[in-house]
């Protein structure tokens, strides 16, 4: 399976091979999976989200795609793909993407680390200090969701790097016999709790898509309910009545 190409938008040569080689064609012994997911946001059904998944022996390639419901779209326009590719063992991102179109907001932003991951380039310019053991937003989801059926891990705290900004996300893990005040667990799920806290850094985007602009706020709330197999049916960012929530539909 092809991961489907950006819109470059006059990227450089170099961020044009780097997207190729980065979301090309997978090895053979790759498996995929997809998900999909009904988005809901001001307590609205408005999008239709899937996620791909394709792990090989060494590395996992996950995309979010997200287009509006067809009778929403003819009122406003919005279709953001999110994508990443991390280390499969440490959820360590080599390099991220999104391509946004929403209203008049429409950019790409690709990056790319270093060899010794060090340092991140964008295809804006920008060539940035990536923080020592830091996960973008997705690679943070997943890496979370991976820890989930270990409770010795939590409470903990990771580095999240998003689009030039440092963030600390303390993460909290409740179940069916440790419940969580305000949200239900079902048994055999797990609900981990996650709340941002901004540490430094500036962000390359004057004006932001929305979730990212939800995600990267001071003091918000991520929720995600992660079933045995290591997958999540549910996700909530943010805060009613401005919650993100994504619901697994199959």
């Amino acid at each position: 399976m092809t991961m489907p190409f950006f819109r470059l938008k006059g990227r450089s040569l170099g961020f044009s091979l780097l997207l190729c080689l980065g979301f090309g064609v997978p090895a053979s012994a790759a498996e995929t999976s997809i998900i999909k997911y009904e988005v809901s946001y001001l307590g609205l059904s408005l999008l239709d989200m899937t996620l791909t998944w394709i792990e090989d022996d060494s590395s996992v390639q996950v995309s979010y795609d997200n287009q509006l419901k067809p009778l929403v779209s003819k009122l406003y326009s919005i279709h953001n793909i999110y994508r990443v590719h991390f280390l499969r063992d440490s959820y360590q991102p080599l390099n991220w993407s999104k391509s946004i179109s929403e209203g008049e907001l429409d950019f790409d932003l690709i990056a790319q680390r270093s060899t010794d991951g060090s340092r991140v380039s964008f295809s804006e310019g920008s060539n940035l200090e990536f923080p020592a053991g830091a996960f973008t937003i997705f690679s943070a989801t997943h890496y979370l969701a991976s820890k989930s059926g270990d409770p010795d891990f939590f409470p903990n705290k990771i580095r999240v790097f998003i689009d030039g900004t440092i963030w600390e996300a303390t993460a909290i893990r409740y179940d069916f016999l440790n419940p969580h005040p305000d949200h239900k667990v079902r048994v055999g799920e797990v609900l981990i709790q996650t709340k941002l806290h901004y540490l430094s850094g500036e962000s390359l985007l004057k004006k932001n898509d929305i979730l990212t602009s939800e995600i990267a706020t001071e003091g918000t709330q991520f929720l995600l309910w992660v079933q045995p197999d290591g997958s999540y049916s549910r996700a909530q960012f943010g805060s009613f009545p401005k919650a993100v929530i994504l619901e697994r539909t199959h």
